[in-house]
Order: structure tokens, then C-alpha cells, then sequence
């Protein structure tokens, strides 16, 4: 491999080994079906849109061939080799370890205002971000708000470890106290960041001369003359606010309880205490299989319904009735055309009489 090369990400290494071995051996591959094994994605990458320009060059060279992907099965006794060799890093120091390291810059000009960032990651990856804003803002809040974005999709993508580069002096000497905040919103992006780097076990945030920060100068530029109908394959977010004027909010997902609740657990061997309700579940949970996750019951002349909440049932009602595919039936027809398509829920018939008596187009026909 090249010294350029030996810089690709892990995915792109592996399509340059494909490419590679089919050029050398290019008979074979138009002569004969070719199964490529692999336990990493690589089919997908080759078919997502935003594929780098490099992978879409491969992916249309290789287009001729008959490839098929498969998954890659190890040998008994080579399992414990594969998984070693797969897994252990290549210094004494795992990638969690590692620091990542990010590039910021904010741009504000006549045209709009923007930031952008990129972020190096332990492995080699690289990520190019930038944003829009839809409110006025100077160089230095937009240099704020570049840093603060940039914190963000870094703890998004699990770093724990950091190091910024910034081209604002301004914005390195205020985080290291060497420079004092007197405005009321510098103030409180100062102390957004600070909120933000304590997130991080450990953080460098540095300053950089600007020809050392061209990357994320240039993603910032794109961001501020961003137009929709502009052809990219960069990521632009649009923010309408501050980030100063949103407030800190941690997110709990609390999923509401639901009638499959009590047979999941029962299946997965946590029966109630009482032992009537035992035998109850047990009578109850014999119509019912667990599948990759999903609850399904046994019909008897069907295959598996797939159950879903109450919820889901009401949307499922809504396509079927009034959908693409719908003819307003009545309560009856509605309710077995659910079932003949596959779902479940235990107020099904219930649930259509009460849809198509509130029905608008079925009261006024």
C-alpha cells in the first residue's frame, strides 16, 4: 500500500483489497460468480448515496462483476485466532483511550452566518460537519457556537478524550481564563462550553494559526453561503436559536407500559409471584412466541400476527380504512383485513367499531 493508502478507513481498506484482487485476477471474476466473505458492511457502503467519491469509483468499476456478500463463518478451531487478530489494537493503548481531535471555525460575513467542524477520530475516520445559522450573530459567537457544536456531535460519537483547534484567539484564552468575559452573552457561551468539556474525562482546547484550520474554514464558508438547492455531500444543520437560549435538559426515555408487557416477562422466565396468576400467564402465554425481540401469536389457520400496541393498532385502523388502499368497510371487514395482514392486539374488534362510528366520511355517506 501507499502512504496515502495506509491512511484509508478500515471500510475503504477492505473495498481497495476487492478492487484490488479483482483487477489481478479479472478472468475469474467475469468468468465465474464471485461470493465475497465478510462480517463488515461493506455491500451497504458501496450502495449508500453519500458514498465518498473514492467508493463510488470502486463501486462502479466492480458494477461488471457478479459479486455476492456473505457473511463470514469461523472455523472451530481458528475462532479464538480470528477474534484476537480482529480485536487487539495496534499499540498498547485501546482507541477509547485516544484522543479525538476536532477543528473549528465560524464564519460571519454579508452573505450568512456559519460554522464548521471537522472531527478526526483515534481510528483514522473523519467527519465534516456544518451548520446554518437563521439568526444574526459576530465572528465570535459564531466561533462559540462552532466550538459547541462540535462538543456535541464528539460526545454524540462516544469520544471520551479530546483535543480542539480553533483559529479564535479569542475563544482558547476566555476557555483558559486568560482573557475576561465582560459581555452578558459571551458570559453565558463561555459557560455553555464549560458545561460541555466537563462531559469529557480529559480536554485540550488550543489555538491554531488559520492555514492550519483551512478544513473547517471552508466547511464554515459553505455553511454561511448555503442555498437549498445546493448540490453536497456534506452534512449542513440549520439552527434558528443560540445555543445560549436553549436550555440544558436531560432526556429520559420512559416507554409507557403495554398489554405484551406481562407476557414478555413471563416468556423470558420471570413469572408473577402469586401462583394463580402463574397458571393464568401460563395459560395465556401459550398463544404467544417470542421472536428477535418481538412478540407474535399463534393463529390457527394464519401465520404469526404480530402484535403491537393500542397505539400502533389506531394507525394501522387509519391505513386500512382511509389509507391509500381504503374503502371506508365497515367494522367487521376492517377488523379481519388487520388480522389477515399480520397484526394483533387483544382490542382489535373493539377498537375498528369505535374507529369507523367516528369516522367522518363514513357518517356522512
Amino acid at each position: 500500500m501507499t502512504e496515502a493508502e495506509t491512511r484509508y478507513p478500515r471500510m475503504e481498506k477492505l473495498a481497495l483489497a476487492l478492487v484490488t484482487s479483482a483487477r489481478r485476477l479479472r478472468p475469474y471474476f467475469q468468468a465465474h460468480t464471485v461470493v465475497v466473505l465478510t462480517n463488515l458492511p461493506l455491500k451497504n457502503i458501496f450502495h449508500k448515496p453519500e458514498t465518498s467519491g473514492r467508493l463510488m469509483k470502486w463501486a462502479l468499476e466492480l458494477s461488471e462483476y457478479d459479486i455476492q456478500f456473505g457473511p463470514k463463518t469461523a472455523l472451530k478451531g481458528q475462532t479464538v485466532a480470528d477474534f484476537i487478530v480482529e480485536l487487539t489494537p495496534p499499540s498498547q493503548s485501546t482507541e477509547s483511550d485516544l484522543s479525538w481531535t476536532i477543528y473549528v471555525d465560524g464564519s460571519s460575513n454579508e452573505r450568512g452566518y456559519g460554522a464548521g467542524i471537522l472531527l478526526l477520530a483515534p481510528g483514522g475516520e473523519r467527519f465534516e460537519y456544518a451548520l446554518r445559522f437563521n439568526f444574526r450573530t459576530s465572528n465570535n459567537e459564531a466561533e462559540y457556537e462552532a466550538l459547541l457544536a462540535g462538543l456535541r456531535v464528539a460526545k454524540g460519537l462516544g469520544a471520551i478524550h479530546i483535543k480542539v483547534f480553533s483559529d479564535s484567539q479569542l475563544v482558547g484564552n476566555q476557555i483558559k481564563e486568560e482573557y475576561q468575559t465582560k459581555d452578558p452573552r459571551m458570559e453565558k457561551y463561555l459557560s455553555r462550553v464549560r458545561s460541555h468539556l466537563a462531559q469529557f474525562e480529559t480536554y485540550e482546547v488550543s489555538q491554531v494559526p488559520r492555514s492550519e484550520n483551512s478544513n473547517a474554514d471552508a466547511l464554515a464558508k459553505l455553511a454561511s453561503a448555503y442555498e437549498t438547492d445546493l448540490a453536497r455531500s456534506v452534512p449542513v444543520e440549520i439552527l434558528d436559536n443560540p445555543s445560549i437560549l436553549d436550555p440544558d435538559v436531560m432526556e429520559i426515555d420512559i416507554p409507557s407500559p403495554s398489554w405484551m408487557d406481562p407476557i414478555v416477562e413471563f416468556i423470558q422466565g420471570n413469572p408473577p409471584q402469586e401462583l394463580k396468576e402463574q397458571k393464568k400467564m401460563a395459560r395465556k402465554a401459550a398463544r404467544f412466541v417470542l421472536r428477535d425481540g418481538a412478540l407474535y401469536r399463534r393463529g390457527f389457520s394464519l401465520p404469526l400476527l404480530k402484535c403491537v400496541t393500542p397505539e400502533e393498532g389506531l394507525y394501522i385502523l387509519r391505513e386500512f380504512h382511509e389509507g391509500v388502499c381504503g374503502n371506508h368497510s365497515g367494522a367487521r371487514s376492517l377488523s379481519a383485513k388487520v388480522v389477515r395482514q399480520g397484526y394483533y392486539w387483544p382490542t382489535v374488534e373493539q377498537d375498528a367499531k369505535q374507529f369507523v362510528k367516528t369516522c367522518d366520511n363514513c357518517q356522512r355517506s
